[in-house]
C-alpha cells in the first residue's frame, strides 16, 4: 500500500495495483475528453468506499455540503501523488 497525505491533511492509502486496470484507464481517458461524471467511478474504484466516505467528511463544510471543487482538487492531488510514485 502506498500512503500519502493531501495539503489539507487527508491521509490515504492506495493499492499500487489499483491503477493497473484497463477499465480505470478507459474512464480516465473519458474524463480527459470531458466526461467528468466518471470521476466518481474512478475515485470509488481507487479509494474504496471507506476512504471515499472519510474524504467526503474531511471536505464537508459546516453547512453539510461537499464541495465539488474541493473534492476534485483532493482527488487530483491523490492521483498525482500515486502516479509520481509509479
Amino acid at each position: 500500500m502506498e500512503k500519502g497525505k493531501t495539503k489539507t491533511g487527508f491521509e490515504f492509502e492506495i493499492d499500487p495495483k489499483a491503477f493497473d486496470d484497463w477499465e480505470i484507464l478507459e474512464k480516465l481517458n473519458a474524463i480527459d475528453k470531458g466526461n467528468t461524471n466518471l470521476a466518481v467511478d474512478v475515485a470509488n474504484a481507487v479509494l474504496g468506499e471507506e476512504q471515499m466516505n472519510a474524504l467526503k467528511e474531511h471536505i464537508r463544510a459546516e453547512k453539510g455540503k461537499v464541495s465539488i471543487t474541493d473534492m476534485m482538487a483532493s482527488l487530483e492531488e491523490i492521483f498525482e501523488a500515486c502516479s509520481a510514485k509509479n
